[in-house]
């Protein structure tokens, strides 16, 4: 499921990340401090990788990183949906909205 102009949200609790999907169009994560910082650097990661884009074919690769739940796994809740961040270029020039 891609979520598109959905809302996240994150609530600072005990124990290891947990992402969920609360209706369809928000992205919940839960976690300790230092787990939810999984989701926040892979964020910084994958934005920095798409702005050290040199030219149009580094732009058509779809950068991303998976936050997903592995067997003894002690970050991330087994309960977690699967979640994979991506940095995508426009089609064409972006306009600043105000």
């Amino acid at each position: 499921m891609t979520i598109t102009g959905g809302v996240v949200a994150q609530e600072e609790t005990v124990g290891p990340l947990l992402v969920s999907l609360e209706g369809e169009a928000t992205l919940h994560f839960a976690g300790g401090r230092q787990y939810l910082d999984i989701i926040w650097d892979a964020v910084d990661g994958v934005a920095e990788q798409a702005e050290q884009a040199e030219t149009a074919d580094d732009r058509a690769v779809h950068w991303h990183q998976h936050i997903e739940y592995l067997p003894e796994d002690e970050y991330r809740s087994p309960n977690s949906v699967p979640l994979i961040i991506v940095a995508d270029w426009p089609d064409g020039p972006m306009r600043a909205k105000h």
